[in-house]
């Protein structure tokens, strides 16, 4: 809200009706220019969030819409500032109706964002304690016109109960949206900055948001009278920045969100899980070939005419051959058979098939290869998550 001078709050104990001079802008040159930051602050946050959510908002969806209607009913109140009574006086009274409207429809906002995680009758109490909360408004509107017209004082006294009509259902919210994260989603905070970096910004905002509640609170009751400009209180601007800031970044209630975070960390683990078993079957496939190539090159050693015992030899050699050494290179075997002086073309078939062999359907190079693929096809599936969580 305004600011007001706390000086004649002291000086006024009752009700005063009698016609003084309009309450001006503030002359103090400090509390005129953290004034000025504070409202060049609200318009400008204001004014971008609403084009972002202009620009990611679905037709036909309420609550994109409230949240819209939320940020341009805040903006009009950031302009007071620039101008002398009397167009200051009714350009403050009137902006601060609309800046009522919206911290009572961000509660509304925040009932429907948290509302498929309550059951039915704390939804009731949520909303029903917000209705009860408007007559409240209704006074604070009356009392503004008045005090800031020189009517009377009674904005000096019903300032101090505002957060208390404003904030709880915010904090409750706050409150209720991490103990769902942590309870019922299991995620923890890695797992939320891991998949949706935009989840985590709601969140922080959230936090910064209630922070600023604190000192706001301070304000209006006194306690911040000797450290702050008299009358100036920018803490409730910025405190009204992040709650919409939550609002913007993430358009849709609470539940829809978690859901898809809980959808992609359950896709990301499929994702390995089937990896791992993908990767053990194509294993399996490669040893399988492996131990029929040792009936297929016995076979064609038979092919050659040789006896029995050299055949056997000459397959175990080739079978040997193809397991590496510690160093990766063919065994001695191999490397005696392709030093020969004398190489039978027996012995030309073994060394280009351990060449082929090594290089194709080695039990280590097959397990790698097989891991690469499935790599490859994982990052391609999780770009499509990726990708669907941008969108939405």
């Amino acid at each position: 809200m305004p600011p007001f001078p706390l000086d004649q709050a002291v000086q006024s104990e009752g009700v005063s009706m009698e016609k003084r001079n309009d309450v001006g802008r503030p002359t103090d040159p400090d509390g005129l220019l953290l004034e000025g930051w504070a409202q060049g602050f609200l318009v400008g946050s204001l004014v971008v969030m609403s084009c972002i959510t202009i620009a990611n908002m679905r037709k036909g969806v309420l609550l994109h819409k409230l949240i819209l209607l939320e940020l341009l009913l805040g903006i009009p109140h950031g302009f007071w500032i620039l101008f002398h009574p009397p167009i200051y006086t009714w350009w403050l009274s009137v902006s601060a109706i609309l800046l009522n409207a919206s911290w009572s429809l961000h509660n509304v906002i925040a009932w429907m964002k948290i509302k498929p995680f309550l059951p039915r009758w704390a939804s009731l109490i949520f909303i029903i304690t917000v209705v009860l909360a408007q007559p409240y408004w209704i006074v604070e509107i009356f009392a503004n016109f008045q005090y800031f017209h020189g009517w009377g004082n009674i904005f000096l006294r019903t300032r101090p109960w505002e957060p208390l009509c404003r904030d709880p259902w915010w904090i409750f919210t706050t409150v209720a949206l991490f103990w769902n994260i942590v309870a019922r989603y299991e995620l923890s905070a890695w797992d939320v900055l891991r998949i949706s970096p935009r989840f985590v910004l709601m969140l922080s905002a959230m936090v910064v948001s209630v922070v600023f509640i604190v000192p706001d609170v301070l304000s209006v009751t006194g306690v911040l009278d000797d450290k702050m400009p008299t009358g100036i209180n920018p803490f409730f601007k910025l405190s009204f920045v992040f709650k919409c800031l939550t609002d913007s970044v993430v358009l849709d209630d609470f539940k829809t969100a978690l859901d898809r975070l809980r959808a992609l960390k359950l896709g990301q683990m499929g994702s390995l899980t089937m990896d791992h078993s993908i990767c053990e079957a194509r294993f399996r496939d490669r040893e399988e070939q492996r131990r029929t190539s040792r009936w297929s090159f016995g076979r064609s050693l038979a092919g050659e005419g040789l006896d029995g015992r050299r055949m056997s030899k000459m397959t175990n050699m080739h079978m040997e051959s193809l397991q590496p050494t510690e160093s990766g290179e063919p065994s001695s075997t191999d490397r005696g058979t392709a030093s020969c002086g004398r190489e039978s073309p027996v012995s030309e078939e073994i060394q280009e098939y351990n060449e082929r062999i090594q290089r194709q359907q080695s039990p280590d190079t097959g397990y790698a290869e097989a891991i690469r693929e499935v790599q490859r096809a994982d990052r391609s599936s999780r770009g499509c998550f990726q990708d669907l969580m941008a969108r939405t």
